[in-house]
């Protein structure tokens, strides 16, 4: 009798866990995915047309998000390129391997949009 009452109860708390819609994660996939797709289009347009420029890391931490289980990370940075100066804010997904390098004070190469300093990658 005991474990048709535990049963009951596990029915019960079931019911009330309100599960993730599948909507929802349908839409935060793409969201992620058009971010990739958008931060792709521009690493290939900075690749061909970007100056190269450093940035100093000033703060970073994670947002939170993954794709293919790299961390997407918000970076403050002081930029460098042809001599002038400029702080931005950034968010880029970072490789593993890479992230050990990055911490506060280090100089990482980038390439930067030359008529705006903050479309940038590291």
């Amino acid at each position: 009798m005991g474990m048709f009452k535990d049963i009951r109860k596990m029915q019960k708390a079931a019911k009330q866990y309100e599960r993730p819609k599948l909507r929802d994660a349908v839409k935060q996939g793409a969201a992620a995915m058009e971010q990739v797709q958008a931060d792709r289009q521009l690493a290939e347009e900075l690749a061909t047309s970007g100056v190269d420029g450093q940035a100093t890391i000033r703060s970073l931490e994670a947002t939170g998000q993954y794709v293919n289980n790299m961390p997407e990370m918000n970076l403050e940075l002081s930029v460098n390129v042809n001599g002038f100066s400029s702080d931005v804010t950034h968010v880029q997904v970072i490789s593993p391997a890479v992230l050990p390098q990055l911490r506060p004070g280090a100089t990482v190469a980038c390439k930067v949009d030359a008529n705006d300093h903050t479309r940038l990658m590291i």
